[in-house]
Order: C-alpha cells, then structure tokens, then sequence
C-alpha cells in the first residue's frame, strides 16, 4: 500500500475478501490520514503462484471493524499486567 497519487491503483492497493454473510460498512475517514484505519478479525494470508508463475496471495478476514482506541488509563492496567 502507498499513498503516492502517481502510482497505478494497482501498484498501491490490496484487496482483501471478507468472508461473511452481511456487507461490512467500512469507518469513517480520519481526517488528515491518506488511509482510512481498519482492523481485520480472522485474517488470514495464503501463498500460492499464478497462472504468470508468480507468487501470489490470498488475504482473507471474517471481519473488519474500526479501529480500537486505547484510554490512558487502558494503557497503565496494560503496563501494569
């Protein structure tokens, strides 16, 4: 992934399938950020080669959600564990 706008889309992006049964609505935009934060539940990643013979892969999630935030006061019980 690169947020370089000269690049072609397909030099800068990936696809991942998200296998479940209802459409997930991505988060909203952060203002500021070239990307749109996400993160992906059951994310899997499987290699193969094409028909090009080239290596390849398959990234697959169950889910994608926004992202989490961590308070302070999260961050101190973490450090604190």
């Amino acid at each position: 992934m690169d947020a370089d706008p000269s690049l072609k889309a397909a030099q800068k992006t990936v696809a991942v399938k998200i296998l479940t049964p209802v459409q997930p609505v991505p988060p909203a935009p952060v203002a500021g950020l070239p990307f749109t934060p996400i993160e992906f539940d059951g994310l899997t990643i499987t290699p193969y080669v094409n028909g090009a013979g080239r290596l390849a892969y398959s990234i697959k999630a169950r889910q994608m959600l926004a992202p989490r935030t961590h308070s302070k006061s999260n961050s101190k019980e973490a450090t604190a564990a």
